[in-house]
């Protein structure tokens, strides 16, 4: 009887393991997702904040005025290059690979996208700064 029913509960139990892989898998997969969605959010006021510095540039024809806003365009060009980077690289299907390299490259890809996330608030946050001080 033993004897019958071991085989039954460890593939059981190697069934349930297998499921709580995908679950952590999925879990962290969507978190690294729900980090690319801000980002992709923030991707809006780059554009607008690339815009104004263009224009304040463009308005005032100190030296000055233009290599500052130059320079911050430079870094929300710099953040935006690094995000656009990231999205052509990142493969979420973790086909063919073991529970541990999937989870290895989920943790990889979030602490990427997490680095290019801060890099754009804090491109945002200078940029925004400069502009309310030009205007």
């Amino acid at each position: 009887m033993f004897k019958k029913i071991l085989p039954i509960a460890a593939a059981g139990l190697m069934l349930a393991g297998c499921a709580d892989n995908k679950a952590q898998e999925k879990a962290l997969l969507d978190s690294v997702i729900k980090v690319h969605d801000k980002v992709m959010m923030d991707d809006g006021v780059v554009m607008k904040n690339k815009m104004l510095l263009k224009g304040i540039a463009s308005k005032d024809s100190a030296a000055a005025v233009k290599d500052s806003a130059d320079f911050y365009s430079k870094l929300l060009g710099d953040a935006d290059d690094s995000m656009m980077t990231w999205m052509n690289k990142f493969n979420p299907d973790s086909t063919g690979k073991s529970h541990n390299e999937a989870m290895d490259y989920l943790h990889k890809q979030k602490e990427q996208i997490t680095k290019i996330s801060l890099q754009l608030d804090s491109a945002i946050t200078a940029s925004n700064n400069y502009i309310k001080k030009a205007k």
